[in-house]
């Protein structure tokens, strides 16, 4: 096994900084190309499941174009140009929820789609959150922030409360980080 050589690589689409849509030319193993190997590029993105000192998880609740329903989900957002993940983190938290971590844990980073790309999140558990200045109205992002017990969230997972994937995942790399409460 050895990665793929990208040959080389034509946009199709471009409505940056949201999407674009490249085609490529790889070569999968000496003498084998594929001549129209295609890519989405979305935005890389943050997820943050934020805990204050209680051990409460910050939540936010409200409509999600996407999924094009009411849905749970965590704080995160775009990584803007020039910021690091861990900065973006930081801005989205106290922008949607008003808090700001004690400890920042990196949850690792992953793609959406294992052929074509898609999303490149960023995952981060924030420990002993507290409240700060800052935080700020969207209209598209109109969403109301709930402190929820750990029993709360896994129910509401349970249930089907979450409509993106990426706050699923990103619950869930949380509760298998050695960081996180078990009380």
């Amino acid at each position: 096994m050895r990665p793929w050589t990208t040959l080389s690589r034509h946009i199709a689409f471009d409505a940056s900084p949201y999407v674009r849509v490249v085609r490529e030319v790889v070569e999968v193993r000496p003498g084998q190309v594929i001549d129209d190997f295609w890519q989405v590029e979305l935005r890389p993105f943050v997820v943050v499941v934020p805990m204050t000192a209680d051990g409460r998880v910050t939540t936010l609740s409200g409509y999600r174009h996407g999924p094009r329903r009411i849905c749970l989900s965590l704080p995160g957002g775009f990584i803007d140009p020039g910021e690091t993940p861990e900065e973006a983190v930081r801005r989205e938290l106290v922008e949607e929820t008003g808090l700001s971590p004690g400890v920042l844990r990196s949850l690792g980073n992953y793609v959406d789609n294992g052929n074509q790309r898609g999303g490149h999140g960023h995952y981060y558990l924030a420990l002993d959150c507290t409240a700060v200045p800052g935080m700020t109205s969207d209209p598209t992002e109109a969403a109301v922030a709930t402190a929820m017990t750990v029993a709360e969230v896994d129910t509401a997972l349970n249930d089907g409360r979450f409509g993106v994937i990426h706050h699923v995942a990103g619950w869930c790399l949380a509760r298998r980080h050695p960081d996180f409460p078990t009380a």
